[in-house]
């Protein structure tokens, strides 16, 4: 990033002089007085302001610098004077001043002090995102099917790359566990990983949410304000649903992508980034591109390592695994004894295709250690949720069509699911054979008069 200097002095030589000594390594403006001074703040947005502690007219730099950090505390200030003594210092410091130097100063230690100042303020940006990431627990990517380990190993593969990645799949897959995945394993990983969730923003305010905004860029904009892109500098950010990006923030977000640099909403200013861009989306971009709804270019840029999460019902052999592993993390989590699951209440999850995915998993899990007191889930347990197994919507159901499979799906449902499994099956065998009862009990391999006892209870069942 190009650091910008505000140079706050009523002594023109000295201004001179000092921005020769500075013009190699930073961007200088100088401001004689107060009003100058503050114009130049909101026309240039400076990374660093040195300030006088004794201005024209008697003015003082203590009270000018309340007056700026009234209006951006996040800018550090660094007082320089030539009569200053340590109470002064001392003043200037609680005032907010983020150090104190002499008005003829070292440039080896000048430049020290404007980078450290730099530096914490980026840290003071990035501090709440950081120990937001020190509080959640690590997650591992849980998985044996043939499907995850592809996963797996083309995260391996991107991890050192700084290309974009584009996550796609299903809500509920993981797409954010597989974007924490390559950040923990890049070179980035002690810096900030910051998720934005672009759908779950109005669109008007995504883009003063990913590129920050200046004070007065618009209503309620009392202060400067980073964005993602700034606070996520050196770590990695991960936009998911990126097809809810409006047009006007498309094209800003192209311009970081290729250019690796973007503007606060209300500022000229460039602020170069050096941040590993993932995003995630569970639509399909491409068509979205062809009804003119996402820019082809941005789609291209986006399109370079692509990493599809596979859907949990493509990965059956993943669920017992996810059942252990989210029931040890649920009852370390709740502090509460780990339930350990019957080979029953097994087949019975391994039946359902769960449409929510890990997210509707881990969801169901939670809730039977708060509502189930016994230590092993059996079937019986599982008919607290009438959305399990094949109480879920005709699309999602499978209606058998002879008895035994009729019979083999009734072994791993509830009450209320075997209910319905035969229900389905007396409907499929009237249709079959148009209501003829002879044809249809033959054909189930079962006498009329059980026949008419399966329709009879079939019509008291509710769809």
């Amino acid at each position: 990033m190009n650091t910008t200097l505000l140079l706050i002095d009523d002594d023109k030589d000295f201004l001179s002089d000092f921005s020769f000594l500075l013009k190699n390594n930073y961007t200088c403006f100088f401001a004689n007085d107060e009003q100058q001074a503050f114009k130049l703040m909101k026309d240039k947005s400076p990374d660093v302001i040195l300030l006088d502690l004794m201005l024209a007219d008697g003015v003082s730099g203590i009270d000018v610098l309340r007056k700026i950090k009234s209006v951006d505390d996040s800018v550090p200030v660094i007082i320089m004077t030539d009569y200053g003594s340590i109470e002064t210092a001392v003043e200037a410091l609680k005032v907010g001043a983020f150090d104190y130097i002499s008005k003829t100063p070292n440039l080896k230690e000048l430049k020290f002090i404007i980078e450290k100042s730099l530096q914490q303020r980026l840290l003071k940006y990035q501090a709440e995102s950081l120990q937001n990431e020190i509080n959640k627990p690590y997650q591992a990517l849980v998985g044996i099917s043939k499907e995850i380990q592809k996963v797996k190993e083309l995260i391996a593969l991107f991890v050192q790359s700084e290309n974009t990645v584009l996550i796609t799949g299903e809500s509920g897959v993981g797409k954010e566990l597989v974007a924490r995945q390559i950040h923990y394993h890049s070179n980035r990983r002690n810096n900030p990983f910051i998720p934005i969730n672009c759908g779950a923003l109005p669109k008007e305010l995504i883009e003063s949410e990913l590129f920050g905004y200046e004070r007065g860029a618009f209503t309620g904009a009392d202060k400067r304000t980073p964005g993602k892109f700034e606070i996520a500098e050196g770590g990695t950010i991960f936009l998911d649903e990126i097809s809810e990006l409006d047009p006007m923030a498309q094209v800003k977000f192209l311009r970081i992508l290729h250019e690796k640099e973007f503007t606060r909403v209300g500022s000229a200013k460039t602020i170069k980034s050096n941040v590993k861009v993932i995003v995630a989306t569970n639509k399909d971009l491409f068509e979205l591109v062809k009804k003119g709804l996402f820019r082809e270019d941005l789609f291209y840029r986006l399109d370079v390592l692509p990493i599809k999460v596979p859907p949990l019902r493509n990965r059956k052999e993943d669920i017992p695994v996810l059942v252990s592993y989210f029931s040890s993390a649920i009852a370390k989590e709740l502090n509460k004894p780990t339930k350990t699951f019957s080979d029953e209440a097994l087949q019975l999850f391994l039946s359902y295709d769960w449409p929510g995915n890990i997210r509707e998993l881990k969801n169901y899990i939670y809730r039977l250690y708060l509502l189930v007191t016994d230590q092993i889930i059996y079937p019986k347990e599982l008919d607290f949720f009438v959305n399990i197994n094949l109480e879920t919507t005709s699309e999602t159901e499978e209606t058998p069509e002879t008895w035994e499979r009729m019979n083999e799906l009734r072994k791993v449902a509830t009450e209320k699911a075997s209910r319905r499994i035969e229900k389905l099956f007396v409907d499929f065998l009237l249709k079959k054979f148009d209501g003829n009862i002879t044809k249809a009990a033959d054909y189930a391999g079962i006498n009329r008069t059980n026949m008419h006892k399966m329709i009879n209870k079939a019509k008291g069942e509710e769809l």
